[in-house]
């Protein structure tokens, strides 16, 4: 019904498709649930780790775990099972490992599971879901209009994310933090039926052979995604247990997280629709600029944030900057799938491998630093390596993001 709904709502919004629109708007029904799952787990798990008594260190230990286990066993794994049964049926199994993590983080209390299978499960659904997104996506996108597409994907995803966060938060504070966990695995049930309403978009049994890509006109593919990608884990993880450290202290610590996520998703899905159609106006090399140097500047305000206001409008901003930079890169990344379509899935799994050992090692950094500073000075200094990261996201290189010549 939710897919018909917005067959009906969008489908002139996309009047220049002859086929494929019941893929994309699967890609949209599907991520929108999934987003209101992980916002009603995954931006409380260092606030609620917090709360069961693990320290800041094992929190960011947490992190390395879960990207070792992405860069050591997933990553390429994923890539393979993609080329073998196809990326819809390998999204229908990081949901379940997704709900699998869930359960493991909501039995925490009375199991003590240890953070490395914490962190590892948690770190395998995410690729089980990045890395065939990125396929299913690129390969089913309009080549014109990518921008505005994944502009609409966006929109989904943040439409999930005001939700969950207000449910989480108001759940968490009157029953406890372990049955947000509950509903989001309800939630990741429902996001996988759509994916099973259409064939495969790409052939599957194919060989996967990651040793095989162009490494020349991909290596600053391989050189931009690292920052960009520890960009986004370095303020993911570390603003919510920031926040859970310095400014969400009080009984309602939960409740207040949720309606922060929530207000600032407002301010992302304007800016996904705007951004989304400049980006295939061959304006996305300068917005990609203007969003990471502006977010570069953020982060270095965010270690002076201290009252729940301040914080408020640094997620304002964020939201809308991050988007800024992150449409434009997604749409030459998609779009460099596309150059190289005969290795479209080498190249993903490759480009999230790379980047899941140069994040393991980020946080392994962080750890080490715990050793010779107060760990509260090193969660601060985590936001300085995400302002140079955010800047070094500008050494990519993508063919799509080119101006327009006049």
């Amino acid at each position: 019904m939710l897919k018909q709904a917005l067959h009906r709502l969008l489908r002139r919004r996309h009047f220049w498709r002859n086929v494929g629109f019941d893929e994309l708007s699967e890609i949209y029904v599907s991520t929108m649930f999934r987003s209101l799952a992980l916002s009603l787990t995954n931006i409380f798990v260092p606030l609620y780790m917090l709360k069961q008594g693990f320290s800041i260190v094992e929190v960011m230990i947490l992190a390395t775990w879960y990207f070792v286990f992405r860069a050591v066993i997933f990553d390429l794994l994923t890539g393979w099972l993609v080329a073998r049964v196809g990326p819809k049926h390998t999204i229908i199994c990081s949901y379940w490992m997704l709900a699998l993590s869930a359960v493991l983080f909501l039995t925490v209390p009375q199991m003590g599971w240890p953070i490395w299978l914490l962190g590892g499960i948690w770190g395998g659904a995410s690729s089980l879901f990045c890395i065939p997104f990125s396929v299913d996506f690129s390969k089913i996108k309009h080549k014109d209009h990518g921008g505005k597409e994944l502009g609409y994907a966006n929109v989904m995803e943040k439409a999930g994310g005001v939700l969950g966060p207000l449910v989480g938060g108001m759940v968490a504070t009157f029953f406890g933090g372990q049955y947000i966990f509950l509903a989001g695995i309800f939630m990741l049930v429902v996001g996988a039926w759509p994916l099973l309403r259409t064939a495969e978009p790409i052939p599957t049994r194919q060989p996967f052979r990651p040793w095989s890509l162009p490494w020349r006109r991909i290596k600053h593919d391989l050189i931009s995604f690292v920052p960009y990608s520890m960009e986004l884990t370095w303020c993911g993880f570390l603003w919510p247990l920031y926040l859970g450290v310095f400014v969400l202290t009080g009984a309602a610590a939960y409740a207040g997280l949720g309606l922060l996520a929530s207000v600032s998703v407002v301010a992302s899905i304007v800016a996904a629709l705007t951004i989304g159609r400049l980006v295939d106006k061959h304006r996305g090399r300068l917005l990609l600029r203007f969003g990471a140097t502006s977010n570069a500047i953020l982060h270095l305000f965010r270690p002076f944030v201290t009252l729940y206001p301040t914080a408020l409008l640094v997620n304002l901003a964020n939201e809308a900057m991050t988007v800024s930079y992150h449409l434009p890169y997604r749409k030459g990344m998609y779009d460099r799938g596309d150059d190289i379509a005969n290795r479209r899935i080498e190249y993903f799994a490759v480009m999230e491998f790379v980047g899941s050992i140069v994040k393991a090692l980020g946080w392994v950094g962080l750890v080490l630093l715990t050793y010779v500073m107060p760990d509260t000075t090193v969660v601060k200094l985590g936001f300085v390596f995400a302002a140079i990261s955010s800047l070094l996201i500008m050494t990519e290189r993508f063919p799509a993001l080119k101006a327009r010549r006049v």
